[in-house]
Parts: C-alpha cells; structure tokens; sequence
C-alpha cells in the first residue's frame, strides 16, 4: 500500500471532506453521468442482464454524475461495492431518496470479490482500477472480475488515459497528493494496449475500445473554469458551457481521440469456455 494510502481508512476520510465541502461542478456531473449512461446503452442490454455489478459507489455517495441509480430504475438486479464503508452508507441513503433498492450494495474489495465464480452478467468498472497504487493491484483486480463474470458476460470499464498529452508524469501526482492538493488518491493506469493485453491473457476478448470525455488534465482546471464562467454569467452561460460539452463528445468521432479523451473506455467479453 501506498504511504499516501489508497485503502479503506483513505477513501473514508475523502468521503467524510467531500461531503463537508459539497459538489460546485454540476454540468461537468451533468456531462459525466449523460456520457456514462450513453457508453453503456451503447455496449450492453440493462433491461436483460440477470446481474449488473458496478466495482465503485464514489458518484452515488457524493455527486449528481452517479448514474447506478438509473440503471437501477431499469433493472433491480443490481450490486454496487465499495471497499469504503462511510461510502457505501451514503450511497444507500441517496439510493433510498431515488427510490432505489440499494439492499445489495456492499462493502468489499475489488480485488476480493464475495461472489460466486461465473455469477455476474453486467460489470461495469468507472475509472476504479486507477486508484490503486501499482500495476499488480490493476492485474489482480480485472483476474477477479473475469473469475466473478459468467462467459459471454461484458466489461465495461474506463481508465485514465496515459496516451493524454496533459497526462502529468506519475511524479506529479505524487506531489499534488504530497501536497494536499488532490482531494484523493491517484493511482497508477494502464496504456489501451497494455490492458487489452491483460484482458486477453486472462480471457476476455475486446469488442469495442475508445476514449471519452475531451477535455484536459488537471481537473481543478477545468472544475474551476466552470465555476468561473457560471459565477461571473450568474448562470446564463449554463447552456453554453453543455454545448461546449456537446461539442467536445465529438472528438470521439475523431482519429485522434486517444490524443483528446480523458479516459480510455473498453468493452470486453468473456470467452465462453472450451
């Protein structure tokens, strides 16, 4: 484990701060769920799906860009996890508040999964796996998934983007973290064609790859644009700053949007077994 942790002792206190401090980046939650949404409408069938399982509960617990509340408006079967208890118990109470069944959110580690083998149709990873602090934590993590994943079961799952050109070295994120300047951990990430690789040796095959939001590193840049124009326009920018948004979601179209997106995004697929 990192000195600068990554555990459960970690992301309890980032739960504690963060709701002390409140969510001040509503259309940047607004685009992210919106993307989200649209990213697993596109690569799998909710309504159908025995069992979805989504590796995190940050958004639920703390902010409008959660979205496993409207998958759940869509399917019941529904597992949400957290290796942070203060999170998940959040999460349960906004659950609640949307009229979601949040009985099955747990608290466990993703890389220690309580589930059966083959038990799991849907996973749905959101940027988790780059919280840890090496590369053998990512590995041990997507084994896991594929042992709890039925064949014929999808990963949906997003990562930083290394391939970003305003991807700061990892030697920079140790110091915003030294600093107190990042409200939590940053883990290491993997290249698209290094996880690809690790998810086709653990037996997975991948059906789809590509790269959203395109917008740049650092995030407090961006946050505190947003909140720049909407203070100094009193909010009348506001539909401006979504069709900027808008707009941007087009570079996914683009050749170069490995070079543009935040996160790489892929869909893999168990192999059935032989």
């Amino acid at each position: 484990m990192s000195k600068l942790g990554s555990g459960a002792e970690h992301w309890n206190r980032v739960a504690r701060e963060w709701v002390q401090k409140g969510y001040s980046n509503e259309l940047l939650a607004e685009h992210k769920r919106k993307t989200y949404l649209g990213l697993v409408a596109r690569w799998a069938d909710v309504a159908s799906a025995q069992s979805i399982l989504k590796t995190d509960l940050f958004q639920e617990a703390s902010g409008p860009d959660q979205f496993l509340f409207d998958l759940g408006q869509v399917n019941s079967n529904v597992i949400g996890i957290d290796v942070s208890s203060e999170i998940v118990g959040l999460a349960k109470s906004r659950a609640n508040a949307y009229g979601v069944d949040a009985g099955k959110y747990l608290c466990c580690d993703v890389r220690h999964l309580p589930f059966r083998d083959s038990s799991i149709s849907l996973i749905i990873s959101d940027s988790t796996l780059d919280h840890f602090p090496g590369e053998a934590d990512i590995v041990t993590a997507l084994q896991e998934l594929g042992r709890v994943l039925r064949p014929g079961g999808v990963l949906i799952l997003t990562m930083d983007n290394k391939s970003n050109p305003t991807y700061p070295p990892y030697i920079i994120f140790r110091i915003w973290m030294r600093l107190r300047l990042s409200p939590y951990f940053i883990g290491r990430t993997l290249s698209l064609k290094k996880l690809r690789q690790n998810l086709e040796e653990i037996g997975f095959d991948v059906a789809d790859c590509t790269a959203i939001f395109h917008y740049p590193h650092p995030d407090g840049l961006v946050r505190g644009l947003e909140r720049s124009l909407r203070k100094l326009s009193r909010g009348k920018l506001d539909n401006a700053i979504r069709r900027g948004l808008a707009l941007l979601d087009g570079l996914e179209g683009k050749r170069t949007r490995y070079l543009t997106g935040r996160y790489i995004a892929v869909k893999a697929v168990k192999r059935q077994a032989k």
